[in-house]
């Protein structure tokens, strides 16, 4: 499976009323955008705007318009990043030319906070798991603080993988006697 088949799996939230693009369109955009450095809404208009009839000739499609800010804002707003984020990591996984066994584990936090409508401030952020030898993240999961913690989602994560007999490079954080027993 190729990029753009995986991208096309991923599940569209959007009704059909009003729909212009197709979901893996965006996502593509999206993808070749924040790898060239666009990042942000009106950054990924501008990318798309002055790449758009170049990506469309590489993967051979009809385009007869490029995605806008806004809807890259919606695509980001209403996205499930967790299908998103599977379908990537299942993506990324098969591309594995060895099986690792040092895996880094960490948790990242985006800089700025956001405050919800209640006036409570929540933060936002990513695990990843990285294969040390291979240089790629093999999966990642959301992280808030509404709804889970780091720990519970670095548990998930390696429940989720299964990977047995490997090293895993975590924080200081999950040295915790209650912790490593669920290890």
């Amino acid at each position: 499976m190729n990029l753009i088949e995986a991208l096309q799996a991923v599940p569209d939230y959007r009704k059909a009323r009003g729909k212009r693009h197709p979901l893996w369109i965006i996502l593509v955009f999206i993808v070749m955008g924040n790898l060239a450095g666009y990042r942000g809404n009106r950054p990924l208009e501008e990318f798309a705007q002055r790449y758009g009839a170049e990506v469309a000739r590489l993967l051979q499609i009809d385009l007869d318009a490029v995605p806008s800010f806004s809807t890259f804002r919606r695509a980001h707003m209403g996205l499930d990043f967790a299908a998103l984020s599977d379908t990537f990591a299942r993506w990324m996984r098969q591309h594995m030319t060895v099986d690792d066994d040092v895996y880094a584990i960490d948790g990242k936090r985006i800089r700025q906070p956001i405050v919800d409508d209640e006036g409570k401030t929540r933060f936002v952020g990513l695990v990843s798991v990285f294969a040390q030898s291979q240089g790629v993240t093999v999966d990642l999961a959301a992280l808030t603080t509404a709804e889970n913690s780091e720990l519970k989602v670095v548990q998930y994560l390696l429940e989720k993988l299964h990977l047995t007999g490997v090293v895993f490079s975590l924080d200081a954080l999950h040295a915790q006697k209650n912790t490593v027993a669920h290890c």
